[in-house]
């Protein structure tokens, strides 16, 4: 079931909240996907070497291979566990303290994702700039090397699109209208 159907405050800016929320939520929809396509790469890249030394055959770009996907499943991960809340939370504690311990642990989590992703950003000019180069052994279809820049695209996505859907969350809050559920609860 998706938590966006239902639009839960009449007022015009909670509606455009609502919706661009369900559009934050659907592209971290789109951010699993792209993170499991990364992991089934790696798995079939891995499948192949195995397989490849029952035929005495290796290819030594598998391996550089695989560690480029596992890292772009990793910062595509990055957006989709946290627009679609399925992270590790503490709500128990939280409920032990009421309305305000959700409140506040909600406020908490926005703000120190937005401080996490603006302390990335600040950072980017030096990481990108220590990260110039290739990446040895990835090799390209044209038999050059990926560029190691490449590796942080996910990252920056990610992190942009987390403080959005940060700003999105704290709006809402502004305007009464409830936190995001996840898509499924793993205990009922």
């Amino acid at each position: 079931m998706d938590p966006h159907t239902n639009i839960p405050n009449e007022r015009a800016f909670g509606r455009a909240l609502h919706r661009i929320d369900g559009l934050a939520w659907q592209l971290g929809g789109l951010f699993l996907w792209l993170s499991n396509i990364c992991l089934f790469v790696m798995l079939v890249l891995t499948a192949t070497t195995i397989i490849g030394r029952l035929f005495n055959w290796s290819a030594p770009w598998i391996w550089p291979w695989t560690m480029v996907f596992f890292v772009w499943l990793s910062f595509f991960g990055f957006f989709a566990i946290f627009v679609r809340q399925m992270d590790v939370r503490i709500e128990f504690l939280a409920l032990m303290f009421g309305k305000w311990g959700m409140a506040v642990t909600r406020l908490i989590s926005d703000a120190f994702a937005i401080a996490l992703c603006g302390t990335l950003f600040w950072l980017m000019p030096k990481v990108m700039a220590s990260a110039s180069g290739f990446i040895e052994g990835v090799i390209l279809p044209g038999g050059g090397e990926l560029v190691r820049n490449a590796l942080y695209v996910p990252l920056f996505m990610s992190a942009a699109l987390i403080v959005i859907s940060a700003l999105i969350d704290l709006a809402k809050m502004a305007v009464g209208i409830s936190e995001r559920s996840p898509e499924i609860h793993m205990e009922d």
